[in-house]
């Protein structure tokens, strides 16, 4: 069962190393990569979307793209801070 769901595990440096290169150099194929990783998720997710099936996975998508793209900078304050 479990080799079912494990399709998509690569190493915590290896996706950092991806998320890295999303963030400082617009990599397409470490985004293309990411998304890759994440699409299992996307299309059990989509399921659960009021949307045409299509339109909830390309919503998803974008978002995470956004999601990845942005760079968290832990010396700057947070809207809560």
């Amino acid at each position: 069962m479990e080799k079912e769901n494990d399709t998509g595990i690569i190493s915590e440096n290896e996706f950092l190393n991806l998320l890295s290169l999303v963030q400082e150099e617009n990599d397409e194929l470490a985004t293309l990569k990411l998304l890759d990783l994440f699409e299992q998720d996307i299309m059990r997710l989509s399921r659960f979307i009021r949307l045409p099936k299509e339109e909830a996975i390309q919503c998803m998508k974008v978002e995470l793209i956004e999601l990845l793209k942005k760079k968290h900078l832990s010396n700057q304050p947070t809207e809560f801070d």
